[in-house]
C-alpha cells in the first residue's frame, strides 16, 4: 500500500463502464448495482460519473425521459500521481462513492471509497482518533409511527440523511434518505437489488422501513474501528453510543474531514472551502471572523474547538448558501445552514445562531434530540 507521499496504485483501481451522455438514465442505473460508479464521457472525453447518490439527489427530474448528462456530477479524475492527501480531500469535497482513474489522460477505471478506506487502515493513520471528537452530535430521531413522506420532509427541513428511529421512546432503528429514496421511488429510479420491493405510498410506517440492526460503536472506541466496520460491512455511517445510548452519528465524510484536519492542526482550526472568483476577496476577512469565533467559543467553561470547516456556494448572483461544522472535543461536531444575499451578514448570523447552538448544547447536553414530523 502506498505511503503518504506516494499516490494510487492501479492494482487499487476498480472496472466500470464508459457511457455517453446522451444515454437514457434508466439505462445507467441497472449498472449502478454492478459498479461503484459509471463513468460519462462526451465526444469521448470525460464528462463526470453518476453513482447511486447521483439518482437519490436529483429531485424534479423526470427519469424516463432524461439523458445521463442531467446527472453526471464533474468531479476530480485521479492518477497514479495522485498524492493520497489529494484523494482524501477529493472524495470529502465530491461526496461520492468513486472517482475516475486516469492512465495517459484517458478514464480507464474508478477508485471506490471503500478501497480509500482500506488504504487508510493499512496506512494506520486513523488509529490515534477517536470516535466521540469526529461524530456528529446531536442525533435527530423520529418517532417509529411517522410516515416514510414526513421523515422525507424532516431530512430536507433539517439537512440531514439520516435520522434514528423511537418506538415509545426507545431506540428501535434507522432510516436513511438513501434507502427511502431508492426503495420507495418508482420501479424504474431503483437500484437493481430493490426491483423487487412494491411501490409504496406516504401511508406505510418508518417502523416497516428502517433499519432493525444498524452498526453501533462505542464514543470510546478509534476510527480506524469505525472505518474497518464500514468497510466490512459495506455501509457509509454508524450509530455512535455510550452507556447503550445513541449520542451520535458518525459517516465515512465525518472520518475524512477529521483527516484532513488533523493533517493541519498545528497550522491552524479554521478551514474555508468554495470560495470562488466572486467570493474570494471575502476570505481573509471570514477567516478572520472564524478565528475569533473559535476564540469565544473556547472561553467558555470546558470548551475546546478542534476545528471550523465552513463551505460557501453561490446559489445565484449576490446570495450564498454557506454551511459550517464546528468539531469540539468531547462533544462531536454541530453543524448549521444558512442563506443569504450579502456574504458579510450571512456569516455573521450563522456564527451568532451556531453560537446560541452551542451554548444551548452545552448547557443541557444534548445527544439525541427527538423531531416531531409535520402533519400531512
Amino acid at each position: 500500500m502506498p505511503n503518504k507521499n506516494e499516490g494510487i496504485f492501479s492494482e487499487l483501481i476498480s472496472n466500470t463502464v464508459l457511457m455517453d451522455h446522451k444515454t437514457p438514465i434508466t439505462k445507467i442505473i441497472p449498472l449502478l448495482g454492478k459498479y461503484g460508479a459509471v463513468v460519462v464521457t462526451k465526444d469521448g472525453d470525460y464528462y463526470g460519473i453518476i453513482d447511486s447518490r447521483s439518482v437519490s439527489r436529483q429531485k424534479g427530474l423526470e427519469i424516463k425521459r432524461s439523458g445521463a448528462y442531467k446527472f453526471a456530477e464533474r468531479v476530480p479524475p485521479i492518477s497514479d500521481f495522485t498524492p493520497i492527501d489529494d484523494v482524501v480531500f477529493y472524495f470529502y469535497k465530491t461526496r461520492r462513492k468513486a472517482l475516475p482513474y486516469t492512465k495517459n489522460g484517458r478514464v480507464t477505471g474508478i477508485l471506490e471509497r471503500s478501497t480509500l478506506l482500506k488504504v487508510l487502515l493499512s496506512m494506520r493513520v486513523l488509529e490515534d482518533m477517536k470516535v466521540q471528537n469526529s461524530m456528529s452530535s446531536p442525533v435527530l430521531a423520529i418517532d417509529s409511527n411517522a410516515t416514510i413522506s414526513q421523515a422525507k420532509s424532516v431530512m430536507g427541513e433539517r439537512k440531514v440523511n439520516r435520522l434514528i428511529v423511537l418506538q415509545d421512546g426507545k431506540f428501535a432503528g434507522l432510516i436513511t434518505n438513501h434507502d427511502l429514496s431508492m426503495r420507495y421511488s418508482a420501479q424504474s429510479e431503483r437500484l437493481p437489488e430493490m426491483k423487487s420491493e412494491k411501490h409504496s405510498t406516504s401511508s406505510i410506517r418508518i417502523a416497516d422501513a428502517a433499519e432493525k440492526n444498524p452498526i453501533m460503536i462505542s464514543d470510546g472506541s478509534n476510527l480506524a474501528e469505525a472505518a474497518r466496520s464500514m468497510v466490512e460491512r459495506s455501509i457509509s455511517s454508524v450509530i455512535v453510543q455510550r452507556g447503550g445510548k445513541p449520542v451520535g452519528m458518525l459517516t465515512v465524510f465525518d472520518i475524512l474531514e477529521s483527516l484532513i484536519a488533523q493533517k493541519q492542526i498545528s497550522e491552524t482550526k479554521v478551514f474555508i472551502s468554495g470560495l470562488d472568483n466572486t467570493t474570494y476577496e471575502y476570505g481573509d476577512d471570514a477567516r478572520n471572523e472564524l478565528n475569533a469565533f473559535v476564540s469565544r467559543i473556547e472561553k467558555m467553561r470546558n470548551m475546546k474547538v478542534n476545528y471550523v470547516t465552513l463551505h460557501v456556494k453561490g446559489i445565484k448572483t449576490k446570495s450564498y448558501e454557506m454551511q459550517i461544522r464546528v468539531a469540539l472535543d468531547k462533544h462531536g461536531v454541530i453543524s448549521m445552514q444558512a442563506y443569504g444575499e450579502r456574504f458579510a451578514d450571512t456569516l455573521g448570523d450563522l456564527m451568532q445562531s451556531l453560537r446560541n447552538k452551542i451554548t444551548r448544547e452545552k448547557e443541557q447536553n444534548i445527544t439525541l434530540r427527538r423531531v416531531s414530523p409535520p402533519s400531512e
